[in-house]
C-alpha cells in the first residue's frame, strides 16, 4: 500500500467523522461552549430512559395524498358527491361498500383507509400479496396503537418544498434550528445523547447549535471509518487503513480536553458502539418490504427502519433517544398518481404499501422485545397535502392539510401509551383551503406537543418557550397517554 492510497483512506475517514457522527455536525463557536457544557453533561451508563418514550419521526417529502389514504367517504353527503363526482371523478378511491374489489376499508363510517393501507387484513383484496402483508396500519388502528388527525399541517405552508419542509422541520419558520434537536436541549439530555438518521444525511430536525452532534447511518453494510473504500482498495489493504486512520484520529482527539477533542472523543466510542451492533448478525422478528417489486424507493424505508429498531433493542449504555427517517420514491404525484390498481399505473399503491408494510413491520419487531412495549412513538408528517381535486395530467398539485399518523407501541399488550383512533376537526370538502388543498384545522405542533408533554415529561413552558416558541400551546388532542 503506498503513502497516496493512505492519505486516501485518511481523507475519507475524516469526512466520515466530520459528517457520520466521529466529529461535528453543529458547530460551537468558543463563547458558546461553557454553556453548553453546563446544560448537557456526558451521557451516564444507563439502560433505556425509563422517563421518555422513544420518539422516532418519519417525514414523508414530497407531499402526500393523504386525502386518497384516509378517505372520506362518508363525512356528509355533499362530501361524497364532491370527492367521487366533482373533485376526482377518476382519481378517487372506491367506498368500502363499493362493489369494486380493490375499496377503502372501513373505519368508523365516515372515513376509510387505502386498500393497500390494510394489506393482509380479512375481506382485503390484494393481488400480489406478499410476506410482510399483516393488516398494514388498519391492523395497528384495530389493536390501539394507531391515531389519525385528518386536516393537519402547519400554519407556515406555502407552495414550495423545501420552504414548506424547512419550516416543518425548524418548527416554524422563525426558528433557525431544528425541533427534534431542541426538544433534546429542552429536557436536558446528555450532550451525546445518541440521535440517528438512518440515510446519509441528518435532516434539519436535527441541526443546532448547542453543539449536539446526530449520526447519519446510510445502511448497516456502509457504516464504518472507511467510506466506501471497497471502490478503491482491496480487502488485504482495508484493515491495515482502518488501523492507520484510528491510530490517527485517537492520537489527535486525545492531545486536550477542548470541546472538539471531547466530541472526538465520543464520536469514536459511539462507533465502536455502533459498529458491533450494525456489523453484527440480525433477524428482524418481523419482515420489513424492500421488494422492488413493491416499493418505489429501493427498499430504503424498510431498512431504514430496521436499523432502528436494532440499535434500540442493543440496549446500549447510551441509548437511542430519537431517530429521524426521511421517506421518498415519488410522493409528489403531480402526474399519473394512480389509485387502487395494481395492473398498469401502480404508483400510489405501490407508494402506500412502502409506508403501511414497514411501520406494521417495524413495530412487531420492536414490540418483540416485551421491554419496548409501550415505549416507543412514531410521529409520521409530510409537508403538505394535495389539492381537493384532480388536474389534467391524472395527479394532484401541491395543497394544504393533510393526514398525521401517530403510532403508539403497547395497545395489543395491554400497555397503550397513545389513544388510538381518528381525530378530524373536519372542514368538509365544499370550501378550499390554501392553494385549494384541503383547509388545515389542526396544527401539525399541537398533535406533536400532545405526544412530548404525555411521553416525553415535557412542560407546557418548555413547548412554547423552547420546543416550539410562540406556538401557546394550552391543551392537546388527547393523544398522548400520560405516564402513570
Amino acid at each position: 500500500m503506498d503513502r497516496r492510497e493512505f492519505l486516501k483512506g485518511c481523507a475519507s475517514f475524516a469526512a466520515l467523522a466530520a459528517v457520520r457522527g466521529f466529529g461535528i455536525t453543529n458547530l460551537l463557536f468558543d463563547h458558546q461552549l461553557p454553556k453548553a457544557h453546563a446544560a448537557h453533561p456526558s451521557s451516564p451508563q444507563q439502560p433505556p430512559p425509563n422517563n421518555r418514550d422513544l420518539l422516532v419521526l418519519v417525514f414523508v417529502r414530497g407531499g402526500l395524498d393523504g386525502l386518497n389514504v384516509v378517505v372520506p367517504f362518508n363525512t356528509s353527503e355533499r362530501d361524497r358527491h364532491r370527492y367521487y363526482t366533482v373533485l376526482r371523478p377518476t382519481l378517487n378511491v372506491p367506498p368500502p361498500n363499493s362493489s369494486e374489489p380493490r375499496r377503502a376499508v372501513d373505519l368508523n363510517g365516515q372515513f376509510g383507509l387505502h386498500p393497500d393501507a390494510a394489506r393482509g387484513a380479512n375481506g382485503v383484496y390484494v393481488p400480489n400479496p406478499h410476506i410482510s402483508d399483516s393488516g398494514g396500519l388498519y391492523a395497528l388502528f384495530q389493536r390501539g396503537d394507531l391515531a389519525i388527525v385528518h386536516a393537519a399541517g402547519s400554519p407556515d405552508v406555502t407552495g414550495s418544498h423545501f420552504d414548506s419542509e424547512l419550516y416543518m422541520d425548524f418548527g416554524g419558520k422563525s426558528n433557525t434550528s431544528g425541533w427534534v434537536a431542541r426538544y433534546l436541549d429542552a429536557v436536558s439530555e446528555p450532550i451525546d445523547a445518541l440521535a440517528v438518521a438512518p440515510q446519509w444525511g441528518v435532516p434539519p430536525s436535527l441541526l443546532t447549535t448547542s453543539g449536539r452532534s446526530a449520526l447519519a447511518i446510510p445502511s448497516a453494510n456502509e457504516f464504518g471509518p472507511q467510506w466506501r473504500t471497497n471502490n478503491w482498495t482491496n480487502n488485504t489493504n482495508r484493515q491495515t487503513i482502518l488501523n492507520g486512520q484510528r491510530s490517527l484520529l485517537e492520537t489527535m482527539y486525545q492531545r486536550g480536553n477542548a470541546f472538539v477533542e471531547r466530541l472526538g472523543q465520543v464520536g469514536l466510542a459511539t462507533y465502536d458502539a455502533l459498529a458491533n451492533v450494525l456489523h453484527s448478525a440480525y433477524t428482524p422478528a418481523a419482515p420489513y418490504l424492500t421488494d422492488n417489486s413493491l416499493v418505489a424507493d429501493g427498499g430504503v424505508f424498510g431498512r431504514s427502519l430496521e436499523i432502528i429498531a436494532r440499535i434500540a433493542k442493543a440496549n446500549l449504555a447510551n441509548p437511542l433517544r430519537v431517530a429521524t427517517i426521511d421517506v421518498g420514491g415519488g410522493y409528489d404525484t403531480h402526474d399519473n398518481q394512480g389509485t387502487v390498481e395494481w395492473s398498469g399505473n401502480d404508483r400510489f399503491p405501490r407508494l402506500v404499501t412502502n409506508l403501511s408494510n414497514n411501520l406494521k413491520a417495524f413495530c412487531d419487531d420492536m414490540n418483540a422485545d416485551p421491554q419496548w412495549r409501550g415505549r416507543y412513538v412514531i410521529v409520521v408528517i409530510s409537508e403538505f397535502g394535495r389539492v381537493l381535486y384532480q388536474n389534467n395530467s391524472s395527479g394532484t398539485d401541491h395543497g394544504a392539510g393533510n393526514i398525521m399518523l401517530v403510532i403508539g407501541s403497547g395497545g395489543q399488550h395491554g400497555t397503550p401509551n397513545i389513544n388510538a383512533g381518528l381525530y378530524a376537526d373536519w372542514p368538509g370538502l365544499a370550501h378550499f383551503g390554501f392553494n385549494d388543498g384541503l383547509k388545515i384545522t389542526t396544527d401539525y405542533r399541537r398533535v406533536i406537543a400532545d405526544v412530548l408533554t404525555a411521553r416525553m415529561n415535557v412542560s407546557l413552558s418548555l413547548i412554547n418557550t423552547a420546543i416550539f416558541p410562540g406556538l401557546n400551546y394550552t391543551s392537546g388532542l388527547g393523544i398522548g397517554r400520560p405516564r402513570s
